[in-house]
């Protein structure tokens, strides 16, 4: 099309298009005239007339309360630390004697004990520390379980 022809389309005075011309009167037919609600007195469907009964309220099983256990573990290498992980994760408080391991691998289960304190919100207790012994005893004790640290040197054969 050349600039004159588009000047003239763009401010209107070109050649319609066929389809253009019908586009103008789309909203003048009556296509749909027998899908208009009809207005007036219709039927209404009887009140049942049972008599009522207040709803009950649901029955839900009772509510499980978690009493946490204090679980003892003496990892013997690094790929132990699942039995670390899984009681804490159910909501058991963990002792790891780490006495037999290696310091290397003492360490990384004490980072990885650290990780899940941290991701569950727990706590990690050197049960070891202040006691003139030669043993490494951590605790794990995860949140809301309410076990002293004197409990758990108790549980560690510690005191």
């Amino acid at each position: 099309m050349s600039f004159l022809g588009s000047a003239k389309e763009f401010f209107g005075l070109g050649i319609q298009d066929a389809h253009e011309a019908d586009d103008a009167y789309y909203y003048d037919d009556r296509r749909y005239a027998a899908a208009e609600p009809e207005y007036g007195r219709g039927v209404v469907a009887e009140r049942d007339t049972r008599a009522y009964e207040p709803a009950r309220p649901r029955e839900y099983g009772s509510t499980r309360v978690h009493t946490p256990a204090v679980v003892t573990v003496s990892p013997r290498t690094y790929n132990d630390a699942r039995e670390v992980g899984e009681p804490f994760r159910d909501g058991d408080a963990v002792i790891m004697d780490l006495t037999g391991l290696d310091t290397a691998a003492a360490k990384r289960l004490v980072d990885f004990a650290a990780g899940l304190c941290f991701a569950l919100r727990g706590q990690m207790h050197n049960l070891s520390r202040g006691i003139d012994t030669d043993r490494r005893v951590f605790a794990i004790v995860p949140e809301n379980a309410g076990i002293a640290e004197f409990e758990l040197e108790r549980a560690a054969h510690l005191r």
